[in-house]
């Protein structure tokens, strides 16, 4: 099968779908739309599929008694950010129609690719030598979702061997794809916090007891726990990007809000980051008798990290359909991932495709208003889906992994994950 010229046939196909979807963003858990316009590709592609309420769509290729089978993956899901029709350059090609509402982080490119993928497999399917399972998943931006799609193939007992998505990245030039050993993106745990204190006049601060002081001192001690209980050898980093308390200059504010989180790339170190710093929130607000509230929590969450034998499968994709010459060493990115969770059930690798053209003015980051993508090379993304199930079909070799032992719930309950 000549993959890339199969997929550079599609390229047009390609572009028409993620601008159809860019110019018709949704958001995370209300993508009703994109499903049925995914849904409508599948059916004209001849890929059977299934519409798993709130978790959005499996389809399905080849025999469910195959040998083996391979999962690929697409998050569909928009942000709640105002687009800029310009990117680094000028006006773009392709801009959100809804207002507030915009594909800043690539999914509609993700989407886009997959269902190329799924219309090249089906076509080609009787040189697919076993099954394989495209899902569609929503709201990966809120986080959960995916929850639905893993328990759908749990309880219907949805045997997968492996898996693979890839995710596109401005910070890597156009064409250029990244397949790295070991966790490649963060874990997070997140927080909400209410600080109570006592309100009064800003002409008598000691008949009152402003909780922004407990803010302060709690901030202070936050940012020691990545140099003083996290090794050296590790990385921690934590940001606060939501801090609310009073309204005018003389009034001493009653109630703080504060949020913000943590990043990491081993689940261990964000277990041991979460309980050091709920124990000194606990202590500061003792110190400044202060009472508080965890109005939200999440996590610690998972990181991505690839399967070993995954990744040289994915890197063999690369080397014998796509050219070597366009794999990249890249290493870890800061920002997390829901398909970590799905690989808690199947050894799984994630890569990255580059889409940064200085010339088109594509190099805004991810979530950035700008950000832009080169659409030229989309159809390289379709190429790698089918490269990689193809490769991880044909591999005979046993693949080195221990799945989690219990259900898609159960993970999601040891993560504190709060799914909607």
């Amino acid at each position: 099968m000549d993959i890339l010229s199969l997929a550079k046939q599609e390229q047009e196909e390609i572009i028409a779908m993620r601008r159809h979807i860019h110019e018709n963003p949704e958001l995370s858990q209300q993508e009703t739309n994109t499903v049925a316009y995914i849904c409508k590709k599948l059916a004209e592609f001849g890929v059977s599929y299934v519409e798993v309420p709130k978790g959005g769509v499996l389809a399905f290729i080849g025999a469910e008694d195959a040998k083996k089978t391979v999962l690929l993956r697409a998050d569909i899901d928009a942000l709640p950010i105002e687009e800029n029709p310009c990117n680094w350059k000028g006006k773009k090609t392709c801009v959100s129609k809804v207002p507030g509402v915009g594909h800043l982080c690539g999914h509609d490119a993700h989407t886009a690719m997959l269902l190329a993928a799924a219309k090249i497999l089906q076509e080609q399917k009787q040189e697919v030598p076993g099954r394989v399972i495209l899902m569609f998943e929503r709201a990966e931006e809120a986080g959960g979702n995916l929850l639905y799609l893993l328990q759908y193939l749990y309880e219907n007992k949805v045997k997968i061997d492996g898996g693979f998505g890839l995710h596109v990245n401005p910070n890597l030039p156009a064409g250029k794809m990244s397949m790295d050993y070991g966790p490649i993106t963060s874990g997070g745990y997140g927080f909400e916090i209410l600080l109570r204190g006592r309100g009064g006049h800003g002409s008598a601060p000691d008949k009152a007891n402003s909780p922004i002081d407990c803010f302060v001192a709690i901030y202070q001690a936050m940012a020691q726990i990545p140099v003083k209980y996290v090794s050296a050898k590790e990385v921690c980093a934590f940001n606060v990007g939501r801090v609310i308390s009073g309204s005018k200059r003389n009034i001493i504010p009653e109630t703080l809000d504060f949020a913000g989180g943590f990043r990491f790339y081993k689940q261990s170190v964000g277990n041991a980051v979460k309980a050091r710093f709920l124990r000194q929130v606990d202590e500061v607000c003792k110190t400044y008798d202060c009472a508080y509230e965890v109005t939200y929590a999440i996590g610690p969450t998972l990181p991505v990290e690839n399967n070993k034998d995954c990744v040289e499968i994915g890197r063999r994709a690369i080397a014998q359909h796509l050219g070597e010459e366009r794999r990249i060493d890249y290493g870890m990115e800061s920002f997390s991932e829901t398909f970590s969770n799905a690989m808690q059930f199947f050894p799984g690798a994630y890569g990255m495709l580059g889409i940064g053209n200085e010339a088109l003015g594509s190099g805004a980051m991810n979530h950035d208003p700008q950000f832009d993508v080169d659409e030229s090379v989309l159809y390289l993304g379709t190429a790698w889906h089918v490269a990689f199930a193809l490769e991880f079909l044909k591999e005979e070799r046993a693949i080195d992994f221990t799945p989690y032992p219990g259900s898609p719930n159960q993970l999601y309950d040891d993560m504190n994950y709060k799914v909607k």
